[in-house]
């Protein structure tokens, strides 16, 4: 096999305040890998398929590759456990090609064979990914128990892990479920998928579509905004309601100073509301193989349907995360990074 030309994407350099810009993220197209000499004993050789542009691994360092989720194919492998042709995913750098250590291989999941060619691999960044396992887990470990019926709201909606919450809620849970996202398009996606009311919180004001949607309150809100929608929903809660705050993007690129302080808290305490932060990777180990089982069925049976948004090549990572952070994206954000698919799936006659 001859020398493979690595594509990587490279951060140039940390923003504190402010958005990233797209010329922060920076091609670089100088590594060379000889599988044949460079693969070592306990080693193996990934080219990258898929990846997710949604989520940026922390501790990186400038100049060199960003990480995040993805997905890629086993080329050649020294390490016992991998196996050539193998597909897997994981928290892999933004590199075409790479050879990945021991260490890191423990961080690496099979996708399951049976799946191969019947959902795109791309669901593995995606709703089978993190993602998926993000909506899942957080709705099972904090928003439950959770009666048919309850009222629940999910802010951002149409973004990767908000379609799924909001389906998850409708179609397993048997909530009435209310959706705000950033367009008219993005609306009628909600409504497309199940949701009982939607709103565009750009043209229609927050208090007046969650009155009208949400006349006697709410019982689940999943966060994903922070900032005054945080504080209109904690006065429209119920007693006991329960807050799964996944995220807070209204205040990422904001100055200290500028950012939005919360003035009811007080409610929490006297409604007595449940609202806990949560990172998923607290639970792969408690509820991943859980998560794989129940979410594939999910799919496979169409009660969570996947939405993607997708990028083609890994020259163009930087300006599809760019593009996510703005909201310019309808569900999962990613990037296809080769060209032909090992298992495309069949369409069917």
């Amino acid at each position: 096999m001859a020398p493979i030309e690595v594509t990587s994407i490279l951060f140039k350099e940390f923003v504190n305040d402010g958005k990233v810009p797209e010329d922060n993220f920076v091609v670089n197209k100088e590594q060379r890998i000889d599988p044949e000499a460079d693969l070592k004993d306990g080693q193996i050789f990934l080219r990258l398929l898929y990846l997710s542009s949604y989520y940026l691994g922390s501790g990186f360092e400038p100049g060199k590759p960003l990480q995040g989720g993805c997905v890629a194919q086993v080329v050649a492998s020294k390490a016992p456990g991998f196996a050539e042709g193998e597909v897997v995913s994981g928290m892999l750098p933004w590199s075409s090609h790479q050879i990945v250590e021991a260490d890191a291989q423990k961080g690496l999941h099979k996708v399951e064979p049976s799946l191969l060619g019947k959902v795109p691999l791309s669901y593995f960044v995606g709703v089978l990914g993190m993602p998926g396992m993000t909506a899942w887990s957080g709705l099972k470990k904090i928003a439950e128990p959770i009666k048919e019926g309850e009222v629940a709201l999910v802010s951002a909606a149409a973004g990767a892990v908000g379609l799924i919450v909001g389906q998850l809620l409708k179609h397993v849970y048997g909530c009435k479920v209310i959706g705000s996202a950033g367009s008219n398009d993005k609306v009628a996606l909600l409504r497309e998928l199940g949701f009982d009311a939607a709103f565009n919180y750009h043209t229609t004001p927050k208090e007046q579509a969650l009155k009208e949607a949400a006349p006697d309150g709410i019982d689940i809100y999943w966060e994903n905004v922070g900032g005054p929608v945080l504080e209109t929903v904690i006065e429209m809660c119920r007693p006991h309601a329960r807050i799964v705050a996944c995220g807070m993007i209204s205040q990422y690129d904001l100055p200290d100073e500028e950012k939005y302080g919360v003035k009811n808290l007080f409610h929490v305490v006297t409604k007595r509301i449940k609202m806990q932060g949560m990172v998923v990777g607290d639970y792969y180990a408690e509820l991943g193989k859980e998560f794989a089982t129940t979410m594939g069925k999910y799919v496979t049976e169409g009660k969570v349907k996947a939405v993607e948004h997708v990028t083609e090549g890994i020259e163009n990572a930087g300006k599809a995360w760019v593009e996510m952070m703005a909201g310019g994206n309808t569900g999962k954000a990613v990037v296809k990074v080769a060209a032909e698919d090992p298992f495309p799936v069949k369409k069917k006659e």
